[in-house]
């Protein structure tokens, strides 16, 4: 059968192969049928004036013939959009339309012969995207406990001293400058996560404590005492150490009352000990005569139990079952990031084009995990926060060829200080530019700018191919697979007729470069973990999440024998110190610690004993 160039000729060589396979009176009903799909139903969506009358006339079937010669075959991939579009136009019925989707579905299926060497072979589509056996990530339980219902105070729930007292206590911990304070300010997620903490003991003094809503106040947590100002230095420092009481009969309650429902974590423990110090320190701002609040009974009573705890810490045992969710460096290249760049494909596991958003969360979801990956994994934060420039100087920057793209990093008033961006340069790299406010280490470590690595693939694709794939949307490309629109895009002797418009199908609401499918708001910090983990837990079985690959890197080259200068370099790209990898994020095992010097051992042994031979490797 020879090879139509147009819908035209693809439609005759449908009738003679419908006629010579089925009776005159079957093929004639299903040709008329095809025929009315395409010439009444399709070509209006198309362009095509739709005629007049009920039947069309001998100017009008003539004028359709002749358009179908317009539209090439490989147009028929849009065929099923133009006919939705020409059933609205012409008020179809829901049977018809029913009739004539099925009828134009045969004839492109019929037409798929020619279309398909334009196609990705098998190989290269994308997988079915289903769960592997491993079921809902709920059902990976990391903790063996019962569940509770939340005791969390609710903003509704608060008297208005209260919320002042909440309000004036945040802006405390916040603000550039605040008279009487001896510390700097923290960030505003770390002023925030003590904030449902303090409402959380709040809503354990109501719920479980029968205080009513409108006795809570900060001064039941911790009880300021003047002391300053007092007449009589003695009685203060005896209510001062009465408040000392109060405060640790409070926390040793409370700590009961978390083990009593599960809750038996000593990082827990240290956390609420912080937030307690933090509202200690809030009290008595104002009476201390000490540059370390030496003078404060209850913050000298609370530093000593979170010295204490800081100790038994160094033994402490995760509390969730840490095998349920590690899985070593090679196991994530393999056996989730790369599945998840082939899950990227435009078509189906069956080779029919996929639908822009699911496509779209495929590309989100790989890059996600790419820039988690593919170079050491930094906080999440600063991806939930990452935005991209919106706007471009008027004046185009020296060097600029006309044709070159490129996203330049936003200045002055453009700039939000407290999120990094993403940004292209005039050499085609793609860089986080990071400032000290948006991460948590920032105070020390200063302004970074991070490179994304350009990893090539075997299939003759890179990691920016994606990555301005979903900023700027993609194309399909005469050999049916998929092209960027970003700076790997050259108009002239491409083919395209179908565009994807990449992040733009989530409607995102502002510059972020990661955001949610609902509403295209940015990622919470939960959301975003969940995300990540899902993904993780459905091709894998484990709960892997995004601060858990710090650990995992750190154990992967600790293990490795990397040198002192390659972790040092490690750290730094984590934004913490070598001390802190060493101590805080190796997971190593006793026997991993051990292999080095075992191995020095014994070919030391070897050595002594047969002087001629090979040192163990």
């Amino acid at each position: 059968m020879k090879h139509p160039n147009n819908l035209q000729q693809a439609l005759v060589l449908f009738v003679e192969d419908i006629k010579a396979q089925n009776s005159p009176q079957k093929a004639h009903i299903v040709v008329s049928q095809v025929e009315t799909a395409i010439n009444r139903y399709t070509l209006p969506g198309w362009g095509f004036e739709p005629p007049q009358g009920r039947k069309f006339t001998l100017e009008e079937k003539a004028a359709a013939e002749g358009f179908q010669k317009t539209i090439s075959l490989e147009q028929l991939i849009t065929a099923a959009e133009a006919q939705e579009k020409a059933f609205d136009l012409l008020q179809v019925s829901p049977i018809s339309r029913a009739t004539y989707r099925s009828r134009l579905k045969k004839f492109v299926t019929w037409c798929s012969r020619w279309l398909e060497p334009n196609r990705p072979s098998p190989t290269i589509r994308c997988p079915r995207m289903r769960g592997r056996g491993y079921g809902s990530i709920k059902t990976t339980r990391l903790v063996d406990q019962p569940k509770f219902s939340s005791y969390y105070l609710k903003p509704s729930e608060m008297n208005p001293q209260l919320k002042a007292e909440i309000d004036k206590y945040h802006q405390f911990r916040t603000a550039t400058h605040w008279p009487n304070r001896l510390e700097q300010p923290i960030k505003l997620k770390v002023a925030d996560t003590e904030k449902t903490m303090i409402l959380q003991i709040l809503g354990w003094l109501h719920r479980f404590q029968g205080v009513a809503l409108d006795q809570l106040s900060l001064d039941l947590i911790i009880t300021p005492v003047q002391l300053k100002s007092a007449l009589d230095r003695e009685a203060a420092r005896l209510r001062a150490e009465e408040a000392k009481a109060d405060a640790e009969q409070l926390f040793c309650d409370y700590f009961n009352f978390l083990e009593e429902r599960g809750a038996r974590s000593l990082y827990t423990r240290q956390h609420i000990l912080c937030v307690l110090m933090a509202v200690a320190k809030f009290q008595y701002h104002r009476e201390t005569t000490s540059d370390h609040y030496r003078d404060i009974p209850v913050i000298e009573r609370l530093r000593s139990r979170s010295s204490k705890l800081a100790k038994e810490l160094k033994h402490q045992t995760p509390v969730a079952d840490q095998q349920k969710k590690w899985l070593e460096l090679p196991e994530i290249l393999s056996k989730i990031v790369e599945p998840l760049r082939a899950e990227c494909h435009i078509r189906g596991s069956y080779g029919k084009l996929r639908r822009h958003t699911p496509i779209a969360e495929s590309f989100k979801r790989y890059i996600l995990w790419g820039c988690l990956v593919y170079a050491p994994p930094r906080r999440q934060q600063e991806l939930r926060k990452l935005k991209i420039a919106l706007s471009c100087p008027i004046k185009r920057p020296s060097g600029v060829g006309p044709d070159d793209l490129i996203h330049p990093l936003p200045t002055g008033r453009e700039r939000d200080g407290n999120c990094g961006y993403l940004y292209l340069t005039q050499e085609g790299k793609w860089i986080k530019d990071i400032t000290p406010e948006s991460y948590k280490t920032g105070a020390t470590y200063g302004h970074q700018d991070i490179e994304i690595p350009n990893i090539k693939f075997p299939d003759g694709k890179c990691f920016y191919d994606y990555l301005e794939a979903w900023l700027y949307g993609y194309y399909i490309a005469p050999d049916g697979g998929w092209r960027s629109c970003g700076t790997s895009f050259h108009a002239q002797g491409e083919f395209s007729q179908r565009l994807y418009s990449g992040r733009m199908s989530i409607n995102p609401i502002d510059g972020h470069v990661f955001m949610q499918i609902n509403g295209g708001k940015p990622f919470s910090e939960a959301n975003l973990s969940k995300f990540v983990s899902t993904a993780a837990h459905r091709l894998t079985g484990q709960r892997l999440t995004p601060h858990l690959l710090r650990d995992v890197y750190a154990t992967h080259f600790l293990d490795q024998g990397a040198t002192d200068a390659e972790i040092s370099s490690l750290a730094y790209a984590m934004g913490h110190s070598p001390k802190t990898l060493r101590e805080t994020y190796d997971r190593r095992h006793p026997q991993q610690k051990h292999r080095p010097i075992q191995e020095a051992v014994l070919n030391l042994v070897q050595q002594s004993l047969n002087p001629d031979s090979t040192p163990l490797n």
